[in-house]
């Protein structure tokens, strides 16, 4: 596996460990922005691993999946235009508090990002 993999995945994990953490707090907001950071991440991961160039500076998920060349269909996900959001939204107070303040709002797109996550670990190990 290259270094620069490596790095991408263990600040994926890191992200994903807070995440964690966030969640059981019920600290809503953190674990979504969290999840997102940590999928975005892995992919960029994968982009580098597998596809040998450098991922886009971008937080687009559907964009980054796109450069990765991997279909999320197969997990039957459609796109990952929420999740992205999730980022921009956790950054000012009024939309965080509008999308993210309890559990039934986030709790949909954590579990699409553990999917994500799961699925793009997964495909780097069995490399």
């Amino acid at each position: 596996m290259k270094k620069e993999t490596k790095e991408w995945l263990n600040i994926a994990k890191e992200d994903k460990e807070i995440a964690e953490m966030t969640w059981k707090t019920k600290r809503y907001v953190y674990a979504i922005m969290f999840w997102q950071q940590a999928v975005e991440k892995i992919i960029k991961a994968y982009i580098v691993e597998e596809r040998n160039i450098l991922p886009r500076k971008i937080h687009d998920l559907d964009q980054l999946l796109q450069q990765a060349k991997l279909n999320i269909k197969e997990l039957d996900i459609k796109n990952t235009k929420e999740l992205t959001k999730a980022f921009m939204r956790t950054r000012y107070e009024d939309l965080s508090r509008q999308y993210y303040s309890d559990k039934n709002k986030v709790e949909p797109l954590i579990k699409q990002a553990q999917k994500i996550y799961l699925w793009i670990e997964k495909l780097l190990k069995n490399h």
